[in-house]
């Protein structure tokens, strides 16, 4: 892997921030230093980090996402170790650097055929990374929880899972898109659609698609298939909040008994900075709701939080408060999970 890096002590100083009478994650975190020693961490979530957006790059989408990671670090390392939040909750993995990509990225234009093939290119290369990552992680017997980069990650998680598993995986995504876009080169839109065509994703449901942003193509596909499954935020509109938790349920039962990959794309979140823009969506309550259920019920063998792009707001204090956003996820999801 070219592009792995590991976090060491320096990095985690530079974020975490002590006080006297308190003990910050920051201070007590534990840090994957190798591959080798992974499965003997006490934790059973490990947190890996995307620095890319090259696949949203490769799908006309916003750029953002690949600083999203370390911005990430800071409220994550500051938050309080209590008897809600214990040092072993989660250890801190590595993360993919995909920054010399990125310098070619930016030189490219989507809008140009011979530029927009050579970003998918890139894009598949991160495919093949990641998903040695997300293996290395699986092996050791852990759960991944991924933060940072485009959708397009969704596809590596997947292959990584369903080579581990030995079989075919089920999925649920939380998001606006199905990303079920056709097969015409790799980016952040046609990750489930290239899992399911390479027999390595089974079921597959969208919760909250909004119906007037996907392409009828998809549509039909998801119509031709009982392995697809969504239920569309238009429709949710019409239900009441016990309702509409009824039917988060009803789809998780839909995907069957075992364990799921949970994906959760943050333009699912009205006005969530992010790479694609929601004028109408789910809150911030909705959707940890959603997390902690998943969870709890579940079992989910990844978490799956993409397209987060703080910096795509102008605005420092909604910067700030993205990234929170992301921390109360990610804890949600440890804390929810079956002891």
């Amino acid at each position: 892997m070219k592009h792995l890096k590991f976090l060491d002590q320096a990095d985690i100083r530079q974020s975490c921030h002590p006080r006297e009478g308190e003990t910050k994650f920051g201070q007590v975190i534990a840090l994957v230093e190798d591959f080798n020693t992974l499965s003997k961490l006490e934790s059973r979530f490990v947190l890996i980090g995307i620095m890319e957006d090259i696949g949203i790059r490769a799908n006309h989408g916003r750029p953002g996402a690949a600083s999203t990671f370390k911005q990430f670090l800071k409220p994550l390392l500051n938050i309080q170790v209590n008897r809600f939040w214990s040092k072993d909750s989660l250890a801190l993995g590595p993360y993919l650097d995909f920054s010399d990509w990125q310098e070619v990225a930016d030189t490219l234009d989507a809008g140009n055929p011979q530029d927009l093939k050579q970003l998918r290119e890139l894009c598949a290369k991160i495919d093949e990374e990641l998903s040695q990552l997300a293996l290395e992680i699986f092996k050791a017997g852990k759960i991944p929880l991924v933060i940072g980069g485009g959708h397009n990650n969704s596809y590596g998680l997947i292959k990584a899972a369903a080579k581990h598993f030995g079989e075919a995986v089920n999925v649920l995504n939380i998001e606006p898109h199905a990303d079920f876009r056709a097969l015409e080169g790799r980016h952040s839109g046609n990750g489930f659609s290239y899992a399911k065509a390479e027999n390595l994703l089974n079921r597959y449901a969208v919760y909250g698609l909004h119906e007037s942003y996907n392409n009828q193509q998809i549509l039909e596909d998801f119509r031709a298939s009982a392995d697809l499954y969504y239920l569309s935020y238009d429709q949710l509109l019409a239900f009441s909040t016990d309702e509409r938790d009824r039917m988060f349920k009803d789809a998780l039962r839909w995907l069957g008994p075992g364990p799921i990959g949970l994906e959760l794309d943050l333009d699912s979140i009205e006005a969530f900075p992010a790479s694609a823009l929601n004028a109408s969506g789910f809150n911030l309550q909705q959707a940890r709701l959603m997390i902690k259920t998943a969870s709890a019920l579940a079992h989910p063998f990844y978490l799956h939080l993409a397209e987060a792009a703080p910096d795509l707001s102008e605005d420092t204090a909604k910067q700030e408060m993205s990234l929170k956003a992301l921390v109360y996820l990610i804890t949600d999801f440890v804390k929810s999970f079956p002891e």
